[in-house]
């Protein structure tokens, strides 16, 4: 089984009038689809991130595509941008890129990264012939860069995967007694004291698992590193 990142070029028919928008207005950066209804359709919800700085004037441009139905927004605490939910019936073109991964046996592994450039960045995941019939059924039109090819190995479903037991248990215990919490509730020394080890051991465990876990979370994210 492989893992496939890909980045879309899409001509002008095939860009949604969201994404146009976002990649011309100041201020807002990409949008990344987060989930969708399992069964695509011909009417479909879907949940995206948007990242940019002016809610109101998304939703101003959002309610005049006649292909949305229902949205609801909500605010992103912490962060700049904001959540969306969508129910829209699919473009024309929309189905045309789709129809490329139904029945393939291929997943797209969410988020689905609709960039400031107009490019799109998705992952896929399923055996090499199955990749490869998916790929071949996109329109022609449609411009293909393979960013990386892999074997599948689940780190975005579990990012710790990688941990050796002690690396994984200073985590736990650190996140237990309050090390990460803000503001931090517990030193070093406590994470030390639970592990039964020396603090500078504690802190290599904890080093070594931040940087595999931190590392694999934003490889596997299509876009975080551009």
């Amino acid at each position: 089984m492989q893992s496939v990142r890909l980045r879309l070029g899409l001509p002008e028919p095939y860009v949604h009038p969201m994404h146009a928008f976002v990649a011309d207005t100041p201020g807002f950066r990409e949008t990344r689809l987060r989930h969708w209804n399992p069964a695509v359709g011909e009417r479909n919800t879907l949940v995206f991130f948007v990242d940019g700085d002016d809610r109101a004037a998304y939703t101003e441009a959002l309610v005049e595509q006649p292909s949305i139905l229902e949205y609801e927004v909500a605010p992103a605490a912490g962060r700049r941008g904001f959540h969306l939910a969508v129910t829209e019936d699919q473009r024309s073109a929309d189905a045309r890129l789709t129809a490329a991964f139904l029945g393939t046996g291929v997943v797209v592994v969410p988020p689905i990264v609709y960039r400031a450039d107009r490019l799109i960045d998705v992952s896929l995941v399923g055996t090499g012939e199955e990749l490869t019939a998916a790929l071949e059924g996109l329109p022609d039109e449609i411009d293909i860069d393979v960013e990386r090819v892999r074997p599948y190995d689940g780190r975005l479903a579990d990012p710790t995967a990688a941990l050796t037991p002690r690396q994984r248990a200073a985590l736990d215990v650190a996140v237990e007694v309050g090390y990460y919490a803000s503001p931090r509730e517990a030193t070093l020394d406590a994470v030390a004291d639970e592990l039964g080890c020396a603090p500078g051991t504690a802190a290599e465990h904890l080093r070594k698992a931040e940087a595999t876990v931190l590392g694999r979370i934003v490889d596997s994210v299509p876009g975080a590193r551009t």
